[in-house]
Formats: structure tokens, C-alpha cells, sequence
């Protein structure tokens, strides 16, 4: 077994492809989910309007959704102390431009504590992304562990 992909709400599906793909992510295919299928799979009822947006980096895909009918909730902020998933974490070569790449792409710097070795962004929607410099991240990819 191995992971499929990761699943991220988001309100605008554009806005947030053009953020994630100023992290390096790139489009590999949109979908749009009949409501027959996706009542079926989510347990939601009519008119549900499910589109996805896959996206790449590295060996991860990122699947970011979307469902017109049923439009997302205003919720407080999520942070590291929750149950579920906190985070996102991108390994990124230069931590400073990929905190101006965020910022020009809708996203936030809400944590730096300087050093040049991670910081906390969020993306259009609140979601929390840590960048962490390439050079220090804790598990290296698979193609370089040892």
C-alpha cells in the first residue's frame, strides 16, 4: 500500500492552485465528479458540485476540492494542537523567496523565527504549511534516504 493523495477543502480552486503552484507544485489533472458518484462515495445529497484540481510535487499529489453546493463554513483558524491533520510541510531551497513566492500567491508568513530554517505560512483558505530549508529537513526523501 502506499498513499494515493492528500485531500484540502478549499473555497477557489484557482486562487489556490496558483498558491500551490508557487510552492512548486504542478497541475496534473481536474475532475469533475457527477453528483450521482459523489453522493454515493461522500454521503451528501444533491446538488453537491465536487471539483478537484490534482496537483504534484515530488512524489506527493495534493488533491485540492471544492463542492458548489455545498459551500465551506467560515471556521476559526486551525493550528498544531488540534486532532487531525495540522500541517503541510514543503522542503524549499531559499526560505526567503519562498515566503515572498507565498505572499504574491494570497498566502501568509504568520511564524519566523528566523535562521533561515522553517517558518509557518497559510494558504488562501488557513491552511497551515511549514517551509522548511531542503538542507535540514528531518527525513530525506526516499530517493536519498540511506
Amino acid at each position: 500500500m502506499d498513499v494515493s493523495h492528500i485531500g484540502v477543502r478549499v473555497r477557489d480552486l484557482d486562487a489556490s492552485v496558483k498558491f500551490y503552484t508557487a510552492l512548486g507544485f504542478t497541475e496534473a489533472k481536474r475532475l469533475t465528479v457527477p453528483d450521482q458518484m459523489a453522493e454515493g462515495l461522500l454521503g451528501l445529497s444533491p446538488p453537491i458540485g465536487f471539483e478537484a484540481v490534482y496537483l504534484r510535487n515530488g512524489g506527493v499529489v495534493l488533491q485540492l476540492l471544492t463542492f458548489s453546493g455545498y459551500p465551506a463554513p467560515d471556521e476559526p483558524e486551525r493550528g498544531m494542537v488540534g486532532a487531525g491533520l495540522t500541517h503541510l510541510s514543503v522542503a524549499v531551497a531559499d526560505l526567503a523567496a519562498a515566503q515572498d513566492a507565498v505572499t504574491a500567491a494570497g498566502g501568509a508568513v504568520v511564524a519566523d523565527p528566523g535562521g533561515g530554517f522553517a517558518c509557518m505560512v497559510r494558504d488562501p483558505d488557513g491552511q497551515l504549511i511549514e517551509l522548511v530549508n531542503e538542507r535540514v529537513r528531518p527525513v530525506p526523501p526516499v530517493n536519498e534516504a540511506r
